[in-house]
């Protein structure tokens, strides 16, 4: 579970629920401790009763703080896991390399130097 702020990637750490009707049911996302208490003091204030629950992000670390361009693109790398995320960007900085060298030899060439 994750939440986009702007580009970058939050994981969602706690889980608060509530009831305020008796078919509505919101829950709040946080992303930290200190988000969670800031929602359960909320909460208290209102004499809304609340239940919290932490979630277990300890394999999804790796992903805490990407950049995305959408939040489509960053659920299609959070669902095909870490190891292809660092192949893929494996290959982009390959080609990207690859794509240096060629401008570097043009360069060269065009210029007359030898490399």
């Amino acid at each position: 579970m994750f939440r986009m702020l702007g580009n970058k990637v939050e994981l969602i750490r706690y889980i608060v629920t509530w009831q305020e009707t008796e078919v509505e049911k919101p829950q709040e996302g946080c992303i930290s401790e200190e988000h969670k208490n800031e929602v359960e003091q909320m909460l208290t204030q209102k004499g809304i009763t609340f239940t919290s629950v932490p979630v277990d992000q300890t394999g999804n670390e790796w992903f805490n703080g990407l950049e995305f361009d959408s939040y489509d693109e960053a659920a299609k790398v959070f669902v095909t896991g870490k190891e292809a995320y660092l192949a893929q960007m494996q290959k982009q900085e390959l080609a990207e390399n690859l794509r240096l060298r060629a401008d570097i030899d043009y360069i060269a060439i065009m210029s007359g130097v030898e490399l």
